[in-house]
C-alpha cells in the first residue's frame, strides 16, 4: 500500500459511474423488491503520503426508485464513515471505498425500521491506471457480519456464503 501511494499523494481524482443492478440470480431480487431502478456513484478522493484517504474524500451514492423519487447518502472520510484500501496489481492501482452507511437514513432507502436493517456498507472501486482513473468491479452493498439483519426482507441478502460477498452488484450502462 505505502509503494502505491506516493505516485498518486495529493492528487485529487473522481471517478463517476452510473447504470443498472446485476441481471442474474439474487442480487436483482433486492432492486425489485425494494424500487431501486438505477444507481449513481461519485468517488472524489486523494491519498495522503501513508496511503490513507485524504480528509476531504467524499463517496456519494443515489439510489433512484419507482415514480422517480431519489435517495441520496454521503460518506466522508472526515466524518470516519469512509475508509478505503489501496492495493497495488501489476501496473494499475485499486482504491476500494467503504461506505458505512448509517441504518436510520438507509432504512429510508427499503422502507423498513432503522433497527431492521442492520450495518448496510456501500463498496466502490477506483482503478488507476495509465493516468486515467476508472471505475472498477467491485461496485454495490454489503451488509456487515458484525451486526445482524433482523428484516426478513433483507435477511437473504445478508446471509452471502462470502463474508466479503456483494449483496447488490451495480452494474454500469
Amino acid at each position: 500500500m505505502l509503494l502505491a501511494a506516493p505516485a498518486f499523494a495529493g492528487e485529487r481524482i473522481s471517478v463517476r459511474d452510473a447504470g443498472g443492478f446485476d441481471p442474474s440470480g439474487r442480487t436483482i431480487e433486492f432492486p425489485d423488491r425494494f424500487g431501486w431502478t438505477a444507481y449513481e456513484a461519485e468517488f472524489d478522493f486523494s491519498l495522503d503520503e501513508d496511503g490513507a484517504l485524504s480528509d476531504a474524500s467524499r463517496l456519494n451514492i443515489v439510489i433512484v426508485r419507482r415514480g422517480g423519487k431519489k435517495w441520496k447518502y454521503s460518506c466522508r472520510a472526515s466524518k470516519e464513515d469512509l475508509s478505503a484500501r489501496v492495493v497495488p496489481l501489476g501496473g494499475r492501482t485499486s482504491v476500494i471505498a467503504e461506505c458505512r452507511v448509517k441504518p436510520r437514513s438507509f432504512a429510508k432507502a427499503v422502507d423498513l425500521d432503522a433497527e431492521d436493517v442492520g450495518a448496510p456498507v456501500f463498496v466502490f472501486e477506483a482503478v488507476l491506471e495509465g493516468g486515467r482513473a476508472r471505475a472498477g468491479g467491485q461496485r454495490g452493498l454489503r451488509f456487515r457480519p458484525d451486526a445482524p439483519v433482523a428484516s426478513l426482507d433483507l435477511s437473504p441478502y445478508a446471509a452471502s456464503p462470502d463474508a466479503a460477498g456483494l449483496a447488490v452488484i451495480f452494474r454500469a450502462e
